[in-house]
């Protein structure tokens, strides 16, 4: 185990047994963020004002009180919001495959996968793994949940300019190479306007977590790590 307090934040559909393969690298603690996993929805949708509160109740409950973020997807984007919200407990942001730049072209193209009766048909495994993290009537309901959390980010991006000013720590931004979501092109966009951001493309690497080299990633993240610990 790596002897650092880490924060692993799962991705959207995901639950904390997402990040299970990577946790038993780096140690660390996960957790179900609100509507996922065994976690009701909450009245009004899916927001990421809720895992906000949810990264909150964890330094609470395990006694933190500074720790190193590292977020899947949408995971990202909520650990550099909790960044910006709270910088003095934030040691660093890790992000990977997170999209960083929206668009309504963007937007479209994830709703598009975002269709329970589409996923049944056309990647049953993946339905019948979201029955068995959500359950088996439920993964629905969550799958409509995330599509309307996605539109509403996508029409009022949280990481604004003066959001984005706030996020004091080093970052580091993860990228598949092959990631059509993420996109390394926006990734790299979106580093220019962090104050201390570095870039990694991950070769031959898709967005699925699933697809990505856990040997070569866990390398890079422990060397980043002992890079902000030393500082």
């Amino acid at each position: 185990m790596f002897s650092v307090e880490i924060i692993l934040l799962h991705g959207a559909l995901g639950s904390e047994r997402q990040l299970k393969p990577l946790q038993d690298r780096v140690g660390g603690h996960s957790l179900d963020l609100a509507g996922h996993g065994g976690r009701e929805i909450p009245t009004g949708g899916i927001t990421f004002e809720h895992f906000i509160e949810d990264i909150d109740t964890l330094f609470a409950t395990k006694g933190l009180t500074q720790a190193h973020l590292f977020g899947y997807s949408m995971g990202g984007y909520a650990a550099l919001l909790y960044a910006a919200r709270h910088p003095e407990r934030v040691l660093s942001v890790i992000t990977l495959g997170t999209m960083l730049v929206w668009s309504e072209q963007g937007l479209q193209k994830e709703l598009r996968k975002l269709d329970p009766d589409v996923m049944q048909a056309k990647v049953p495994a993946f339905a019948q793994a979201l029955a068995d993290a959500h359950g088996d009537v439920r993964w629905r309901e969550v799958v409509f949940a995330v599509a309307k959390s996605m539109t509403e980010l996508a029409a009022a991006p949280l990481l604004t300019d003066a959001v984005v000013a706030r996020i004091q720590c080093p970052v580091l931004l993860c990228v598949g190479e092959g990631d059509t979501s993420a996109v390394p092109e926006n990734t790299r966009a979106f580093a220019t306007r962090l104050r201390n951001a570095e870039v990694m493309v991950l070769p031959a690497t898709r967005h699925p977590f699933e697809d990505v080299d856990l040997a070569h990633l866990v390398l890079r993240l422990k060397d980043f790590w002992g890079r902000v610990r030393l500082g």
